[in-house]
């Protein structure tokens, strides 16, 4: 299977949104590649939205076959190694499995994955060769199994990178840069540091931040990876996007991460974080889009009116234009 491994603290969800959605807008363009599976986790609303086909979360129908194949299979592994057949994985390990069992079942073309916990010892973590990783922002979480310092953190962060797989990292801290380098060479790979990409300031990233853009930039270099697999015409260039790449950067859509809904005149911000430097960046968020619809509604609320009246005694037309601003508060 062809797999898209992506680790991280912050941004690898909303990364592998990001190739998926570009992935997709290759596919309407040129055909390929046909079936494009995606591996998330938490999912926000249904359990369904863990394992995707071509953007949309598996059905009920196909959900239900596929876990209770994989539920009987362990069993029946179990019943024949004389194990206790009530022993399963635990929650997301079972997920995982069912993902890959579902994936090839469905024969997907590329499937992207996103690690749950750290990447060295993660159940995703069993593809002995993807055709690209990458490793999104670190930062301090999961301490009771990760460790408590960023240099221990990257350590399991960059163990999925793989010998003879290409690999990408975002800018990250010295100490853990330092860490990720040493696993790389490691490994004989020889890891690529990812800037923000300069072409995407003409592109329409959401939230307009550069934590965003950072993570829109290394899933960039993850699709050109893995497009020339499947598209042999597929000819990236280092200082352009493509109108697909761009298409599925403005289109992407990933619920629940800096989303702005509006419901009965009310405007809901929705985003999550897990760590103090996501609630900071949540909190940005938070402050700047305020910000920036407060100076909207200040804006719409002055009001230009025209008037027409005509004096009976002159019987010509007086026109008068007066402005007025409304309090905002109206």
């Amino acid at each position: 299977m062809n797999i898209v491994h992506v680790a991280g603290t912050k941004g690898k969800g909303s990364t592998c949104a990001y190739v998926d959605s570009i992935l997709r807008a290759h596919r309407e363009a040129h055909g390929v590649p046909q079936k494009i599976g995606l591996y998330t986790s938490p999912h926000l609303i249904d359990v369904r939205e863990r394992i995707r086909i071509n953007t949309i979360p598996l059905s009920e129908e196909l959900f239900t076959k596929y876990f209770w194949e994989v539920w009987d299979a362990l069993e029946q592994c179990a019943v024949s190694e004389n194990r206790d057949p009530l022993h399963k994985p635990v929650y997301f390990r079972f997920l995982t499995l069912m993902s890959f069992h579902v994936f090839l079942r469905e024969e997907v073309d590329i499937a992207i994955y996103e690690v749950g916990v750290g990447g060295e010892y993660d159940s995703t973590n069993v593809v002995e060769k993807p055709i690209v990783a990458g490793i999104t922002a670190l930062g301090i979480d999961h301490v009771r199994v990760l460790g408590e310092a960023i240099g221990e953190i990257a350590w399991h962060k960059a163990g999925i990178i793989k010998s003879g797989c290409p690999a990408f990292t975002v800018t990250q801290e010295p100490d853990a840069m330092a860490v990720i380098e040493k696993r790389a060479r490691e490994r004989n790979v020889n890891i690529v540091e990812v800037d923000i990409n300069p072409a995407l300031h003409a592109v329409r990233i959401t939230p307009d931040a550069d934590f965003q853009r950072s993570n829109a930039s290394i899933a960039v270099e993850l699709a050109k990876t893995a497009l020339p697999k499947f598209d042999k015409d597929f000819n990236p260039r280092n200082d352009s996007l493509t109108p697909e790449f761009v298409r599925g950067l403005e289109t992407v859509v990933w619920r629940g991460r800096c989303e702005l809904k509006f419901e009965q005149g009310r405007a809901w911000y929705l985003d999550g974080a897990h760590t103090v430097d996501n609630i900071r960046v949540a909190a940005a968020w938070f402050g700047g889009e305020s910000r920036r619809r407060y100076a909207i509604r200040r804006r719409s609320s002055s009001v230009c009116r025209l008037r027409f009246s005509a004096s009976n005694s002159a019987s010509r037309a007086r026109r008068s234009n007066s402005c007025r601003r409304r309090a905002s508060s109206r």
